[in-house]
């Protein structure tokens, strides 16, 4: 059984494929095709060409029957599209994937991908074809199905390099899973190769400065105690908007100072969903002695969860982002509504205070140190005071002085 590549004439984009392989009965079968492309997709075309050979397809006008009807062989591969549908039902849902992680994946397929490769069959994704996509996700202008689920709504052009991998990883795994179930899905071979754009682990997420945090916790301390405790939970806390909705107040360990987060709340379609947390690192978090404290001020009989609305509903991501933008409002800040800024807030201003990477990933609960170097960085008021360090240092001789912390 071989699979051989040669340049067609000396031409580095067309390649004579020789193929050979031993059928089920013992007979030889050979296939010879001149591929255009790359020799790594003329090879994947002679690997396909192979399997289908040893499954007992032999040449393809000598395929049929005694009366012309075609002999049992390798099964059609299926559409993109058609095993879309498969792939969260049988991979996704049956793995017991987060519900939040399996209707992002359903999104970008339906939006993003299913559009434009839907009909393709999944042997016929090669890296042009992908290429291809990455394109119209850069360039942008089509349009999908709206976040609401009423009408279409015109999707943006994107240089977003954690976008385009979260979009190409959908497609990567879809693929990789067909092969594995190659008898269902008729895939012998991963047909391209999906690259991801690195990302620069340099970059900061957006945080807010020092000052301006202590003014969102203060302002949230004169809205609400419950918007106080929701605040600090992301802010001194680290915790996940799902975490804040799922914390109960029997995660808190008053008498030494610390909570556990465990669960994640996700909500679609007012159906509400129960998972673990992120990474499933449910991790003791020590309290600050303010965060403490707002936990016993909100303490009551409502029920199981530490934070509930007025009429003693359970918390919702929609009422959550009313909270933090009347937080926002009362700080004089501009309006957002985001949550997840006060745990970038959270990483950042550890960093900012000296602590080490591997104590920061620990207390944010990463999973790779990778992302927690996100946060080694400099504030603009620590560029200031490490000029301010250079300085001192050279007025004294070059010796080394400390931070003013």
């Amino acid at each position: 059984m071989t699979v051989r590549t040669v340049s067609w004439q000396g031409d580095n984009r067309r390649w004579m494929v020789d193929v050979r392989a031993r059928q089920p009965d013992g007979s030889k079968a050979r296939d010879r095709k001149v591929v255009e492309g790359t020799e790594r997709q003329a090879r994947a075309w002679g690997e396909r060409r192979q399997a289908e050979l040893l499954l007992g397809e032999g040449r393809r006008a000598k395929e049929a029957g005694p009366g012309g009807e075609k002999l049992p062989g390798r099964t059609p591969c299926m559409t993109v599209a058609a095993f879309a549908k498969e792939w969260l039902e049988k991979h996704c849902e049956a793995n017991l994937h987060k519900q939040s992680g399996t209707d992002t994946s359903e999104m970008l397929l339906r939006c993003h991908i299913l559009p434009f490769i839907g009909e393709v069959r999944l042997d016929e994704v090669s890296d042009d074809v992908v290429a291809d996509l990455k394109g119209r996700w850069v360039r942008g202008g089509y349009t999908a199905p709206a976040f609401d689920g009423k009408g279409v709504e015109k999707i943006r052009a994107t240089k977003n390099r954690k976008t385009m991998n979260n979009r190409a990883s959908v497609l990567s795994s879809l693929l990789s899973v067909a092969v594995k179930w190659r008898k269902r899905t008729g895939l012998m071979s991963l047909p391209c190769t999906i690259e991801m754009d690195k990302i620069d682990a340099q970059k900061t997420p957006r945080f807010y400065e020092h000052e301006t945090y202590e003014r969102l916790v203060e302002g949230a301390r004169e809205v609400d105690p419950r918007v106080h405790l929701a605040v600090l939970l992301a802010g001194d806390g680290g915790l996940r908007r799902g975490e804040i909705i799922g914390l109960d107040l029997a995660d808190v360990d008053y008498k030494n100072r610390r909570f556990t987060p465990v669960r994640s709340i996700y909500w679609k379609k007012k159906v509400k969903f129960e998972d673990v947390v992120k990474g499933e690192l449910a991790k003791p978090i020590p309290c600050t002695p303010r965060l403490l404290e707002a936990f016993k001020v909100v303490r009551h009989l409502r029920g199981p969860r530490a934070l509930y609305t007025d009429d003693a509903a359970e918390l919702t991501p929609k009422i959550l982002r009313l909270w933090i933008m009347k937080a926002e409002r009362r700080a004089g800040l501009p309006v957002t509504g985001r949550a997840h800024i006060y745990r970038h807030t959270f990483c950042s201003h550890l960093a900012m205070a000296g602590v080490p990477a591997k104590t920061i990933q620990e207390l944010a609960r990463h999973q790779s140190l990778a992302v927690t170097m996100r946060y080694m960085h400099l504030s603009p008021s620590a560029k200031d005071e490490g000029i301010s360090m250079l300085a001192a240092s050279r007025a004294l001789g070059g010796k080394p002085v400390a931070l003013s912390r």
